[in-house]
């Protein structure tokens, strides 16, 4: 999804945690460069490119399709898991099944050898044991599945009102949070779909001197970004980073009562009322789309 605005190749770990362009440390010759090599130094820590887009996705959350977009997919991807249940099921009955029938043979094998006065093979006993060992194991995973059938129409309204717009929001927002700020690894891998779904490429590029590395965000983020007003995702990136500051306080201990988040929304409220005038006259940095090219959001 990286990619170096000079020479439009691609952007790869060459350290430690950091991207650079692989054409220019490669000294590859590019043709729309006229055969020159890529001159674009400016690399990038893997910690800074997260913060910097995850930074600008709560604005987009805003938007109620995205919210209805994620929604369905979480809809979509557990009414997957449920289909898979009764395969699941038949495969464990058919391997418990298997484990058995193994078992009668050894235990006739044992018994045939009992009634011809052959000794019996210690091997054939501890194949049994094993077989055991795995038809118990089957019967305990199969037992766990044998849950109450409910009707699946039910299931997948259960599933709707569970991941609702309004829900997703919530959920979201924690996974941002824990993501960013705590730098829970398992957090960021289960934002990495949205953020796929919502970001098509991230364009890096030379900026003057020691400046951090510009960065320009293509895809479906920046459509949204384009079709609001300064102000608004002036105000959506206020309110992302009041709700951040409230889960910080609450997670902390800070906030452990009512009458204090409600003092805590009261004062965002207020400062929120405060930035009104300063936005005013702003615009949003947004480089429209060429053709079928989708438009850029610059960080």
């Amino acid at each position: 999804m990286l990619e170096c605005a000079e020479c439009g190749g691609p952007y790869a770990i060459s350290g430690k945690d950091r991207y650079s362009c692989t054409n220019r440390k490669k000294r590859l010759p590019i043709e729309a460069l006229d055969g020159a090599c890529c001159s674009n130094s400016k690399t990038i820590t893997r910690h800074e490119l997260e913060e910097r887009v995850l930074n600008c996705i709560p604005v987009a959350f805003y938007s109620m399709e995205i919210f209805d977009r994620i929604s369905q997919r979480m809809i979509t991807h557990e009414v997957n898991l449920l289909k898979q249940s009764p395969s699941q099921r038949d495969e464990l009955t058919a391997a418990l099944k298997a484990t058995t029938q193994r078992q009668n043979s050894i235990i006739q094998q044992i018994s045939d050898r009992a009634a011809e006065g052959r000794p019996r093979l210690a091997a054939l006993d501890d194949q049994l044991d094993e077989l055991e060992a795995t038809r118990e194991k089957l019967a305990a995973e199969l037992n766990a599945l044998a849950e109450p059938v409910e009707d699946f129409q039910e299931k997948i309204a259960k599933l709707k009102a569970q991941f609702n717009p309004t829900n997703m929001e919530i959920i979201i927002r924690k996974l941002i949070f824990l993501a960013r700020h705590n730098a829970d690894e398992q957090a960021k891998q289960r934002l990495m779909p949205i953020v796929r779904d919502l970001i098509q490429t991230v364009v890096i590029g030379k900026t003057p001197g020691h400046q951090p590395a510009s960065l320009q965000v293509h895809g479906s983020i920046a459509n949204i970004m384009a079709s609001m007003e300064a102000i608004d995702v002036l105000e959506q990136q206020f309110l992302a980073a009041a709700q951040n500051d409230l889960m910080a306080k609450i997670a902390s201990g800070e906030i452990d009562t009512e009458a204090k988040k409600q003092k805590l929304l009261d004062a965002y409220a207020e400062e929120l009322k405060s930035k009104y005038p300063e936005w005013a006259n702003l615009q949003v940095s947004v480089v429209a789309g060429a053709g079928f090219e989708p438009a850029a959001f610059r960080l």
